[in-house]
């Protein structure tokens, strides 16, 4: 392909010899597993999240389910999981002992809302986990309304959302915690695994510590039994020089997006829609056509990437199928079938968007 799905190495190409310049410190010190490097990362993106803790772990799954935990959610609890996204966000759910009740998306945003969530609610439900998919941000605002007459917390998942915001928040800074992904292929991406949990609460934070390291604080008391699972130096002084070009990544993507729309793309297919006062961080530009097996040859035959994205609701998959809906969710099926990723990236040709919107409507004979 001469255009890829993802362009967004040229942007990382010109850092390389500075973050190995620190990760060689990091080895020339010795100190590779909760050190400097890590303490400053979790100051720092706290900071630019607008959270008061930040708590990096191993990888954004370990984060969901430290986050989970710290938030009361435990055996026999109900969790409520958007169907539509990678299997990451419901496989913690289940690996807690808790139970994973699924909801509906909206058809135009494709995250949970509060319409689409209460059908769910039950009076063993203690968490929602809304996705930000795509980087699009659910509607944090509604959710907590919604929870919190309740006594049901709220955990974003943020894995694919570094950079969006909500009425001018960030998102990660929304509800009672979040969780982040920093592997490779996201907008904020390391070099290997790494995850964090993010919250402005400080038992939350306190449990989340302890919970990454065997749920001890001094190393010789263990109040909990968790997990061996912490950001180490490398990935933090890496990530470290990447945070700063976050805000100016954040708009190229957003630029291309604009550029996409402008083209006309949407007179074609479907796009997602960003919920009202949010700004997507466009982790993926996905779009909706009924004819997406097409789209996708024509794409691939006129040297465009192109790829479905979530083909399975998360109700289908073999692991959680016996928590599934007696019913199918309309939105969800709908969507799946149809969701098409589009070439994005912070180093993006400007050319691209308008080539790949007349190979678009090519295709569909418009």
């Amino acid at each position: 392909m001469d255009v890829p799905l993802f362009a967004s190495r040229a942007s990382l190409e010109p850092l390389l010899e500075e973050i190995a310049a620190r990760q060689r410190a990091v080895l020339d010190g010795g100190r590779y597993i909760l050190g400097p490097e890590v303490e400053g990362f979790e100051r720092e993106f706290a900071s630019w999240v607008g959270a008061e803790h930040c708590v990096g772990v191993a990888n954004g799954t370990d984060a969901l389910a430290i986050g989970l935990r710290a938030l009361g959610v435990g055996p026999g609890d109900e969790a409520i999981v958007p169907s539509v996204s990678f299997f990451a966000t419901v496989e913690p759910v289940v690996t807690i002992g808790a139970v994973p009740v699924f909801c509906d998306v909206d058809p135009a945003t494709w995250v949970m809302t509060a319409e689409t969530a209460e059908p769910a609610i039950t009076e063993r439900t203690r968490a929602l986990l809304p996705v930000h998919l795509f980087g699009n941000p659910a509607p944090i605002g509604e959710l907590g309304e919604l929870a919190s007459s309740r006594g049901i917390r709220v955990l974003e998942d943020a894995a694919q959302a570094h950079g969006a915001r909500l009425d001018g928040a960030m998102a990660g800074s929304l509800g009672d915690a979040a969780t982040f992904s920093f592997f490779p292929s996201k907008n904020l991406g390391g070099f290997g695994d790494g995850g964090a949990v993010v919250t402005s609460d400080p038992e939350v934070e306190s449990m989340a510590r302890r919970l990454r390291f065997h749920g001890s604080e001094d190393k010789k008391t263990h109040t909990e039994a968790g997990y061996n699972s912490r950001l180490d130096e490398l990935q933090a002084a890496g990530l470290r020089i990447l945070l700063p070009h976050m805000d100016a990544w954040t708009a190229a993507r957003r630029k291309v997006a604009d550029a996409y729309a402008e083209a006309g793309l949407g007179e074609h297919v479907e796009l997602q829609a960003e919920t009202e006062g949010g700004e997507s961080c466009r982790h993926l530009y996905a779009v909706r056509s009924p004819e997406r097996e097409r789209l996708q040859t024509a794409l691939a035959e006129a040297g465009i990437g192109a790829r479905p994205y979530y083909e399975t609701p998360l109700y289908r998959q073999p692991a959680v199928q016996q928590w599934a809906p007696r019913d199918p969710f309309p939105s969800t099926e709908a969507l799946c079938a149809e969701m098409l990723a589009l070439p994005m990236g912070t180093a993006l040709d400007p050319g691209v968007p308008a080539r790949v919107t007349e190979a678009v409507a090519s295709a569909l004979g418009n």
